[in-house]
């Protein structure tokens, strides 16, 4: 990632030079599930939430242009829904989607600020989808993600990622926290 662009990610995904928001024990709102559900992300700094949902076509099939919808939850201010500013799909929180070779119902997904972790996005039926990654070891359905940034200093710096899924042989909760380079 070029630095400009790290740095747009950090000021986007940080929101400016605020100081950090969760205190131990603090609880966050968790977004209500649909049928479209994929996974979310929180951050320290705030509580509004990032949400990932499945974009489907009249028929039930993941649309295969633009297969995840993703927009915020602005709990900060009313719950509304907000889509996404342009700058915060390019630099932070967009995704981009490839389709599998011979294959139209799964797409391998990057999120635009990181390509370390590798996602995959299944159509498992009819109006039904799910996020496939590897956490902690494990293959598991992501749940959810949270990101803490130090917003102390100049420029913010991630300092964590921590993913949050369902072991998809055991249906056990799986956790891990990546440490970044920051």
């Amino acid at each position: 990632m070029s630095m400009r662009k790290t740095i747009l990610f950090l000021i986007i995904v940080c929101g400016g030079f605020s100081l950090s928001l969760k205190e131990e024990g603090e609880k966050y709102s968790v977004p209500s599930k649909s049928r479209k559900s994929l996974f979310y992300i929180q951050r320290n700094h705030n509580r509004n939430t990032i949400v990932y949902d499945a974009n489907f076509d009249k028929s039930g099939q993941l649309n295969k242009e633009e297969p995840i919808h993703v927009y915020w939850i602005r709990y900060e201010e009313r719950g509304q829904k907000m889509e996404l500013r342009t700058i915060e799909k390019w630099y932070a929180y967009g995704v981009k989607a490839s389709k599998i070779k011979n294959n139209n119902k799964e797409f391998k997904i990057n999120l635009v600020a990181s390509s370390k972790k590798e996602f995959l996005l299944k159509e498992e039926n009819s109006f039904k989808a799910a996020i496939y990654t590897t956490i902690n070891g494990k293959q598991a359905k992501l749940e959810h993600l949270y990101i803490f940034a130090d917003n102390t200093g100049f420029w913010p710096k991630v300092k964590y990622i921590e993913l949050f899924g369902e072991d998809i042989t055991s249906g056990e909760s799986v956790y891990e926290k990546l440490m970044t380079d920051q």
